[in-house]
């Protein structure tokens, strides 16, 4: 079975909150998004997540390198956001559009770092620095979320319209703490009176005689909003609504990283954060990922089987729970998304994904979903056994990826296989 699915659609406490943005860095003047001379003809309009920011990049070469080459330029600020820009019948929220401190980027073909640039056709930046007031702006052609759009409380699409959801890699999102902290793990439970509670169970009324420790001074939780894929898995998982967190809004994953890193080590014990696993892996040394306890569980997992693998082994077996896939949604004709959609989605959609692609998702601390062992269609629902199709699976490169090692028999053809498995990517995968 190809795991690449399309389906079709016909009052917080964070009192803390603070003001840091996706993208701050101001474009430089004429840089347009567009530009044909610099081989940025064909864009691809995205918006959405700010987790999946650094992954978008690992896929720019793979789409510039296409029969027909496309460029992501991508605004990022969190997954309903990106929800927001297809679902929403306000124009406004489907646009991407020059802000002041969230500016979008266009990642270059070579894989390079994301470049920032204006929205506006005509190059002339934000709308308060030129007449007209009204800007020419582009709709998206793709939202890019963590999580399904009944998170972000849309139930179906606008009459007349069609949306499919198109399944990427899953992305696991964790607690994280300063490398300098001692604590190795958090329980569900630990995490719900620290976020849920302000740190113990009498902080919210006054008593704080029973904190919960290290995590009782909501200042050094360092934490997302509703609108964010990591924040709104992670609510599932220890039982508070994604809009009523204790702890500071960082307003976007990367801010959350900064947060920590810049903790004073007397601190470091009571600050805990929130990102998906990917900017916990690049951050390996300075940050640790907490094993999580989950309810019902009698201990702790890791996303990876040990604390220095990328194998990401807990989530691909069902024991590190809080994981989900990418959704990229598009609107339809004909069941079709436009050129644009259609050329991203297509990086994807194939029977045995590209090997640039599987390393793209490995590297970035993603997994394929040719490498997972389970399943789930909601939210953070029920897991059920998985298997690809055994000519599409992946399991045994991708670890050869993420952790340099395979103990799978290479191979150049099926026929060489001693466990009559498929040569795949050079590897016998087990049928």
């Amino acid at each position: 079975m190809n795991r690449f699915a399309s389906f079709a659609f016909g009052t917080a406490l964070l009192s803390l909150a603070g003001t840091a943005s996706a993208q701050t860095v101001k474009p430089l003047a004429g840089v347009n998004c567009v530009d044909a001379s610099a081989g940025r003809a064909n864009v691809v309009y995205a918006s959405g997540s700010t987790a999946l920011r650094p992954f978008l990049g690992a896929i720019a070469p793979i789409l510039a390198a296409a029969a027909t080459p496309y460029t992501i330029v991508y605004q990022s600020a969190g997954s309903c956001v990106g929800v927001d820009a297809l679902y929403s019948t306000d124009t406004k929220k489907q646009q991407l559009a020059d802000v002041a401190n969230n500016y979008a980027v266009y990642y270059p073909a070579d894989g390079s770092a994301p470049k920032e640039c204006w929205l506006d056709k005509q190059g002339r930046g934000e709308p308060a620095t030129f007449a007209p007031a009204v800007p020419d702006y582009p709709s998206a052609d793709l939202g890019v979320s963590d999580v399904f759009a009944s998170s972000c409380n849309y139930a179906a699409p606008p009459a007349g319209v069609t949306i499919g959801d198109y399944l990427g890699p899953v992305q696991p999102m964790t607690f994280i703490v300063n490398a300098a902290s001692k604590e190795t793990s958090i329980s569900a439970d630990a995490a719900y009176l620290a976020f849920g509670l302000g740190g113990g169970a009498g902080v919210a009324s006054g008593d704080t005689t029973k904190p919960t420790s290290p995590w009782n001074d909501p200042t050094q939780f360092y934490v997302r909003n509703a609108s964010s894929g990591t924040q709104q898995m992670l609510a599932r998982a220890i039982g508070v609504p994604a809009n009523q967190w204790w702890g500071v809004n960082k307003g976007s994953s990367g801010s959350v990283i900064s947060g920590l890193l810049a903790v004073q080590p007397n601190l470091a014990d009571k600050a805990i954060g929130i990102v998906s696993t990917d900017l916990a892996d690049a951050n390996r040394g300075n940050l640790r990922v907490l094993a999580l306890k989950s309810k019902g569980q009698t201990c702790g997992y890791l996303p990876d089987s040990t604390a220095t693998s990328k194998d990401k082994a807990n989530v691909r077996d069902g024991h590190y729970p809080v994981w989900g896939p990418v959704h990229f949604y598009a609107k339809t004709v004909g069941g079709q998304p436009n050129a644009g959609a259609s050329a991203f989605i297509q990086v994807f959609n194939q029977q045995r994904i590209d090997l640039s692609l599987v390393t793209a998702i490995a590297s970035k601390g993603l997994v394929p979903q040719c490498a997972m062992k389970v399943t789930r269609t909601t939210e953070l629902g029920d897991m059920s056994p998985y298997r690809p199709d055994i000519a599409a699976s992946c399991s045994c490169v991708f670890d050869k990826i993420a952790n340099g090692a395979t103990s799978c028999q290479t191979c150049t053809a099926s026929s060489e296989c001693t466990n009559k498995g498929s040569c795949n990517y050079g590897f016998c995968e087990a049928p």
